[in-house]
């Protein structure tokens, strides 16, 4: 097993904050009475669900990142990253099959397009996972899972404050709060409201550490930060 161990998360967590800001977009675009297609969505959702359950579902697998030292948030995230990537991707994943499915029979006249009706029973699968990733949330704050390394370029700077802990506790709360919503959010205005709220700020969260990720993991791998080994 190389050094380094395998860091495709960082791609992950752009993914996952993607699909989170691609949502209200979707509910926008479905509500206007145009009557544009909508397939495209289901094809982003698709793509991106793939993505993120098939590399969600491998780290959850083979805990690829247990064998990197001095690195204690990565010896969970199989279970932390891994399993709600692997449950979430596969879930968006299915999600975009519905909706091109919905809108091709729409289109043949077989029966009309009910975004509702076709969506709803997964978002109650997806609001079951929330309470998941807030527990995933609060132990991670409570174990000290979520200190950052101090090999790491950019997350090290914040070492010995609560600055990291507590933004991706947040992050893991805010995200399992919308995951609850989500059910209510086709129907009920005020529901529909703060779950737009949440998706859009802690989507944009997910994005921020994915790109500071792309910086940090080539620093961070395959060696430590400042410490540079010659490779042949």
């Amino acid at each position: 097993m190389l050094l380094q161990g395998i860091t495709y998360n960082t791609t992950m967590g752009l993914v996952v904050g993607i699909i989170m800001i691609l949502i209200p977009l979707f509910v926008r675009s479905a509500a206007a009475p145009h009557g544009r297609p909508i397939s495209g969505f289901g094809w982003a959702f698709v793509f991106l669900g793939a993505f993120l359950g098939v590399t969600g579902m491998h780290m959850t697998l083979t805990w690829p990142l247990e064998q990197i030292e001095d690195t204690f948030c990565c010896a969970v995230d199989n279970v932390t990253f891994g399993e709600p990537a692997a449950f979430y991707g596969l879930l968006t994943l299915i999600a975009g099959i519905a909706i091109i499915r919905a809108e091709e029979k729409a289109d043949q006249g077989l029966r009309p397009l009910d975004l509702v009706a076709t969506l709803r029973p997964l978002l109650y699968v997806a609001a079951v996972g929330g309470f998941g990733l807030i527990m995933f949330g609060i132990a991670g704050l409570h174990f000290g899972q979520w200190r950052p390394p101090d090999v790491e370029p950019i997350a090290r700077l914040l070492s010995g404050s609560m600055i990291e802990p507590l933004t991706v506790f947040a992050m893991y709360v805010g995200t399992g709060i919308a995951a609850l919503l989500s059910p209510f959010a086709l129907t009920n205005r005020l529901a529909g409201r703060a779950f737009t709220v949440f998706t859009w700020f802690f989507g944009m969260m997910w994005i921020f550490l994915g790109l500071t990720l792309f910086y940090g993991h080539v620093g961070f791998f395959p060696y430590p930060f400042n410490e540079p080994v010659m490779h042949p």
